[in-house]
């Protein structure tokens, strides 16, 4: 072996050991960097899952001032209370309501808060008239002034008096917020904007100065008849600091101990700690942001009322796989004493979708119902909201109408469970003529079906979620509820639905449950 042999060999090692470290380096340096990307987007996901689920209460407030103006015939005195209890607090948020007359021009009835500006000129005429009457967010744009205003406007879906519930937001001083430290998100730079563009004046507020700095991630987010475009970035590593470093590490321990293998595994088994550790962060953020949907949810349905001679109560349980809200619902219409409508429903699908679609449903029927309409018409025009060819939505329905009094029951279906009636001879339930579900051509327009209550009984609507059990028939879970409908005794009717609901709960379960009950006794 001449003398440049070993210095040969050991340039060869020395070459190989550094190539197969520079791989490794740059393998390390993407896996770290994608990681970052993903951890970005799903940190800005987050939080335009937030913002959905701010505009449909948004969206449900001004639909339910609209329902009250309708049912108080535009009371200014009714809409004020009405409005002073949601904006209370708000810091410059003006609640008012308008009605457009004939030749299209706006007439203020009623305002809650600082006087609305609105667009210069005829422009806020216009806008107000121009609010389609289908229960949509529609909005202005950004408003000049100082501050600046975002106005927005509903008109209550099927309305014909021309009410419009018109809000205008007062925008933060020099469009900046803060995040304080700890809360969520308070480790993005971000900023909101409205509409598709990122332009300086479609700026609604940010974090930093814009553009916003760095590598951003951007979502869009529906927001009535136009969009929030959320643009964030991180101002330092979400993957931590050693991720951030591991590609330096990589080719220290690769320089340092000129071992291809133990550096490779050293960096594998660091990152791989790592990546279990985020993995662990991001579940306790998924579990974090079921529990605040799982809020929104029941933000979103209401409280039943208190009747003479009639006990109504109401269950509502969330599904755990996902993150997004729910469709089923329910409402129950007090009518008079012992009497009132009383409706389940459940919307196909899951999200913001589902959740905007069951909102609007529910506030159709009130609307309906207000103006007088029977049941078999209600459900007649809700398949006017809905079209599953367009929509991709479809909704089961059951209508009901429960005088407790009289003893008369009358109910209207469409493709939903029937209920249970509860006497003290045990439980049977209610067949009735099912109309194919709201969202599907009817081949006739719905019948109602007619029943005599008993003296005391007790009738109980649900959702598919309470009887319908992964790789089992659909008459096992039905059966199952008639026979643990045994529990329903002399309890207070919310306790025993409680207890109905946990007797038939399966862990992992991923629908959503809705339990309405109704009890009299003549």
């Amino acid at each position: 072996m001449t003398p440049a042999a070993p210095r040969r060999v050991a340039a060869l090692v020395a070459v190989v050991v550094l190539a197969v470290t520079a791989v490794l380096t740059v393998l390390t340096w993407q896996v770290n960097a994608r990681a970052g990307r993903d951890l970005l987007h799903r940190q800005v996901a987050q939080a335009g899952t937030v913002l959905t689920t701010q505009v449909a209460v948004l969206t449900t407030q001004l639909a339910d001032a609209g329902q009250v103006a309708t049912a108080t015939n535009a009371s200014p005195g009714a809409f004020q209370r009405f409005a002073a209890a949601r904006i209370a607090g708000s810091g410059g948020l003006s609640l008012s309501l308008w009605r457009i007359g004939d030749g299209g021009q706006p007439e203020r009835l009623a305002v809650e808060g600082p006087d609305p500006t609105g667009p210069d000129g005829d422009g806020f005429a216009a806008f107000l008239s121009g609010v389609p009457a289908d229960g949509t967010l529609a909005v202005t744009g950004i408003l000049p002034g100082d501050p600046p205003h975002l106005g927005y406007a509903l008109r209550p879906a099927g309305d014909t008096t021309g009410l419009v519930v018109y809000a205008e937001a007062t925008l933060p001083p020099n469009r900046r917020v803060r995040v304080p430290a700890g809360q969520g998100f308070a480790c993005l730079d971000f900023g909101v904007y409205l509409g598709r563009s990122t332009a300086t004046d479609q700026l609604l507020y940010s974090t930093d100065p814009v553009p916003i700095p760095g590598r951003t991630a951007r979502i869009p987010v529906r927001f009535g008849d136009t969009s929030i475009t959320v643009v964030g970035s991180s101002p330092s590593s979400l993957t931590g600091g050693l991720s951030s470093a591991l590609p330096w590490i990589v080719l220290g321990v690769g320089v340092l101990l000129a071992g291809a293998g133990a550096a490779a595994t050293a960096a594998v088994v660091r990152r791989r700690a790592e990546a279990e550790r985020l993995a662990a962060e991001n579940a306790r953020l998924y579990r974090q942001q079921r529990g605040i949907a799982g809020t929104l949810q029941h933000a979103l349905l209401p409280e039943v009322p208190t009747l003479d001679g009639l006990e109504v109560a109401a269950c509502y349980v969330a599904g755990v796989d996902e993150l997004d809200v729910g469709g089923d619902w329910y409402d129950v219409i007090a009518r008079g004493p012992g009497c009132c409508v009383f409706v389940v429903g459940d919307i196909s699908g899951r999200g913001l979708p589902a959740a905007t679609t069951m909102a609007e449903l529910r506030f159709a029927v009130r609307a309906y119902l207000a103006q007088g309409d029977d049941i078999t018409v209600v459900l007649a025009k809700l398949r006017r909201l809905l079209d599953v060819g367009t929509d991709h939505q479809f909704a089961t329905v059951l209508l009901g109408e429960l005088d407790s009094g009289t003893g008369r029951l009358r109910l209207v279906n469409a493709g939903h469970f029937p209920p249970v009636l509860l006497t003290q001879g045990g439980a049977r339930y209610l067949e009735t003529p099912v109309a194919p579900p709201v969202g599907v051509d009817a081949p006739a327009p719905p019948r109602a079906a007619e029943f005599a209550l008993p003296t005391s009984g007790a009738l109980l609507a649900f959702t598919d979620g309470l009887v319908e059990r992964r790789d089992e028939v659909i008459d096992t879970g039905l059966d199952r509820l008639r026979a643990a409908t045994a529990r329903l005794d002399g309890r207070p009717l919310p306790q025993a639905l409680d207890d109905l609901m946990t007797a038939l709960a399966v862990d992992g379960a991923r629908d959503d449950t809705v339990l309405l009950g109704m009890r009299w006794t003549r």
